[in-house]
């Protein structure tokens, strides 16, 4: 790939193309034709006349990744019945966020699907979304926990954060530095991400041939932002090993930056991606493995619990189940989490059995 083809936008186009295109055939294998209550729902929906109305808000809309679990949030959407709209800015700003999510209540939607730039930014106008009686569902990244209802955590933070030391151990097996890049110090999911890892690094003996730096880098999810860092760290720290990242453009762009500096297969990038967007870097040899799960399953799952939350068929009690078929029954637990957990690791044995 050429160091054009990761500036933002252009980073953004190839794997939102890749991903939204693809991204329907992994999802219809993984859940049911009619998801769990969708005879139930659409039925109620025409006794009424009127479509549950849910609403999902990313982080900020365009990105590769949020397009992928827009995709399984819009098939949720239609084996549901249901109103679905897809929100937001493109703009990577919590006060975009913001605004938007205020504008949604207006509208009266009966669910909220969020993806939280700030957790605790957003959480005044998520508090008055509950307020006004619409339930709030944050998947991907958190908010303050009595500003949502239920919180579909693609993994836990601590299997997040020893699968990207898995990977980092596949790339380098005799350890050595690591660096970190974050999307941003109010990013809950990286935050506690870089937490766990510091923790593993520290006291697991498996992740102990790793040291690492203290300091994390902030990229805002700009490709450009991160390959800059990426090249930084590398100048500051020769003996440099392995860049970690949770953002699904900053671990690609940070190996584009490593090649760009002949460094590909010396120093490693590694963390969240989209297979599409490091494939050629895995399949050159230039990078061993890269992790993620499947965005457009996430987005299904928590769109489902959304509309199910909404019509009244769960609850947020621990242990209460939810049935999205196909994808799986997930289960409430302590704060209203509900862990997906389904971790992918991306190497060159299995790069090409994935499109999105």
């Amino acid at each position: 790939m050429t160091d054009s083809a990761f500036n933002r936008r252009r980073f953004i186009g190839f794997a939102a193309a890749a991903g939204v295109a693809a991204a329907a055939a992994p999802l219809l294998s993984a859940c049911t034709t009619t998801a769990p209550g969708a005879a139930t729902a659409a039925g109620s929906a025409s006794a009424s006349g009127a479509k549950l109305k849910v609403f999902m808000s990313p982080k900020f809309t365009g990105l590769a990744y949020f397009e992928v679990a827009r995709k399984g949030g819009e098939d949720a959407g239609k084996e549901l019945g249901l109103d679905f709209q897809y929100i937001g800015s493109d703009k990577a700003e919590a006060t975009e966020q913001i605004a938007t999510l205020t504008n949604a209540v207006a509208q009266k939607p009966n669910a909220l699907v969020v993806s939280a730039i700030d957790g605790d930014a957003v959480a005044p106008a998520l508090r008055q979304a509950r307020a006004a009686g619409i339930k709030v569902v944050t998947y991907d990244a958190d908010a303050a926990a009595d500003a949502r209802d239920l919180f579909v955590n693609q993994l836990s933070y601590e299997l997040a954060a020893t699968t990207m030391l898995d990977a980092a151990l596949l790339n380098s097996p005799d350890g050595g530095l690591v660096a970190f890049i974050s999307a941003s110090p109010t990013a809950p999911n990286h935050t506690a991400h870089v937490k766990f890892m510091k923790q593993a690094i520290d006291g697991t003996p498996k992740y102990s041939k790793f040291k690492y730096v203290d300091t994390v880098q902030f990229a805002a999810d700009d490709a450009q932002k991160s390959q800059d860092i990426a090249l930084n760290l590398m100048q500051a720290h020769p003996d440099l090993k392995v860049i970690i990242s949770s953002s699904a453009v900053s671990a690609p762009a940070a190996e584009q930056a490593i090649i760009n500096a002949g460094k590909g297969g010396k120093v490693f990038a590694t963390g969240v991606a989209l297979p599409s967007s490091v494939k050629d870097f895995i399949k050159s040899g230039n990078s061993k493995a890269f992790m993620m799960w499947d965005p457009a399953e996430l987005g299904y799952v928590a769109t489902v619990a959304a509309a199910q939350l909404a019509e009244g068929k769960i609850d947020t009690n621990k242990g209460t189940k939810i049935d999205c078929g196909k994808a799986g029954t997930y289960e409430v637990g302590d704060g209203g989490e509900v862990l997906y957990n389904k971790p992918l690791m991306f190497t060159a044995d299995n790069i090409d059995q994935y499109s999105f």
